[in-house]
């Protein structure tokens, strides 16, 4: 700069600018000699060498910092935090965020970023913001270094991922068993969950855990040839705080084998009957019958069948009826069973006896002769049964002839001899009645009264 000053005067001045005025902390001393004086018209111009000093203050500007983040970011995903400074740094500038991150802003520069990583990607329902702000900054040689509290928000979303929900259970079981019913999800369950089973179970599965289970009753055991398949599949699956909870629609399969269970037929009868009279057999298991009718042989060779649902099933027999006395007991028995859908199907085959009583029935015995005899002929007296004899019967005459009908006939002959033949005129009658009768077993025996006649006729003799 040069200084002019004017003829008569002592003093002169000029005006020198200052650097302009910025954000960053450069206050100094500013010191200015003479270098040079010319003019005046002295006779010996000094000048003082002593410099002239100014101090330069600063005037305090801000510097703001600001933080700015991802908007949005899937899970797993990556945060980019942006530190933006008003002016550019002159020194490297470091930012600390909540999240313990740092930034590095570079002198010269007004950004600077830093990649953070999200939650890893799950299964779960977590989506959510994450707020970071800034908790530190310095360096940049700024007068007066501002960071903006306003924090910087960043929304998680969630991508979608599959949980899987399958079902199995016991292979095979017994009828009358068990069956475990297991429910198994490919990742653990964030909350409990609940499976309803078609049959109407119902499984829990615990929050950390993958599987859960229920027992149920197999179909009862009984009596019929019934193994088959038990299915169940998922109805409905909640809880677990999945994003995707995907139930199988395939069934969980149980075969249920039978378990062989004896059912017996067994035959009752009438325990008396008069002779003549109906014996009723009843042929009796015990489980309704399924599938086909039971057919039941007895040994008399009649058959009685048992029809679908029923558990009896009768027969009739006559009992028979004679005239003798005393009858032998009727037995039958079960010889084969046939029919129905039983798992084992026997026959009981103890006989049954049914006492026949008499009912009186009249047997008559009538006596016959010769009807015409010459005197000194033979006179044949004929007994005869309306029935057959059950034992030999003796029958006396009147005449004191004895006559016997043998068991099992009905009739029987003595010969008598008629009156001798003399020399008189005598022709007449012979009459002979029964005077008694026994034997035969019968139940009543009744001989006639009817006298049996014989002519007897002359021989004429001289």
């Amino acid at each position: 700069s040069t200084i002019t000053i004017g003829a008569g005067q002592t003093t002169g001045t000029v005006n020198v600018p200052t650097a302009a005025n910025d954000v960053y902390n450069n206050g100094s001393t500013v010191s200015t000699t003479i270098t040079g004086a010319t003019g005046g018209n002295f006779e010996n111009l000094v000048p003082n060498p002593t410099p002239a000093v100014t101090t330069i203050t600063d005037s305090v500007d801000n510097t703001g910092l600001s933080l700015t983040a991802t908007g949005s970011v899937v899970e797993g995903g990556q945060i980019t935090y942006t530190a933006t400074l008003t002016n550019p740094a002159q020194t490297p500038v470091t930012v600390t965020l909540s999240n313990g991150s740092t930034i590095t802003i570079d002198a010269g520069q007004t950004t600077g970023t830093v990649n953070v990583p999200t939650a890893a990607n799950d299964v779960y329902n977590n989506g959510s913001t994450v707020s970071t702000t800034i908790t530190g900054a310095t360096g940049g040689n700024f007068e007066n270094l501002v960071p903006n509290p306003t924090p910087a928000v960043t929304t998680i979303t969630d991508s979608v991922d599959n949980t899987g929900l399958t079902l199995s259970a016991t292979g095979t079981v017994a009828e009358g068993g068990s069956i475990v019913y297991t429910a198994t999800l490919t990742n653990p369950a964030g909350t409990p969950v609940t499976v309803t089973l078609s049959n109407g179970s119902v499984i829990t599965i615990d929050a950390g855990n993958t599987t859960g289970t229920v027992t149920v009753p197999a179909p009862a055991d009984d009596v019929y040839k019934d193994a088959g398949k038990v299915e169940a599949t998922i109805a409905t699956a909640t809880g677990g705080n999945f994003e995707n909870l995907v139930p199988s629609t395939t069934p969980a399969v149980t075969e249920v084998t039978d378990t062989v269970d004896t059912s017996t037929v067994k035959l009752t009868a009438d325990t008396s009957v008069a002779e003549g009279g109906t014996v009723t057999y009843t042929a009796t298991v015990g489980a309704p019958v399924t599938g086909s009718p039971v057919v039941v042989t007895l040994a008399n060779g009649q058959s009685i069948t048992i029809a679908v649902g029923q558990t009896t099933g009768t027969v009739t027999a006559a009992a028979p009826n004679d005239a003798l006395a005393g009858n032998a007991p009727l037995t039958n028995s079960i010889t084969n069973v046939t029919g129905g859908n039983y798992e084992d199907l026997v026959a009981d085959k103890t006989p049954v006896s049914t006492t026949v009583t008499d009912v009186a029935d009249t047997t008559n015995l009538s006596l016959s002769a010769t009807g015409s005899v010459a005197e000194g002929g033979q006179i044949t007296y004929t007994a005869t049964l309306t029935n057959a004899a059950g034992s030999p019967v003796t029958v006396t005459l009147s005449n004191g002839a004895v006559i016997t009908i043998e068991a099992g006939k009905t009739s029987g002959t003595v010969t008598v001899p008629a009156p001798a033949d003399d020399v008189y005129i005598d022709a007449g009658k012979v009459e002979a009645t029964i005077a008694t009768a026994t034997g035969g077993n019968f139940e009543n025996l009744v001989p006639s009264t009817v006298p049996a006649v014989t002519e007897i006729t002359d021989t004429v003799d001289t």
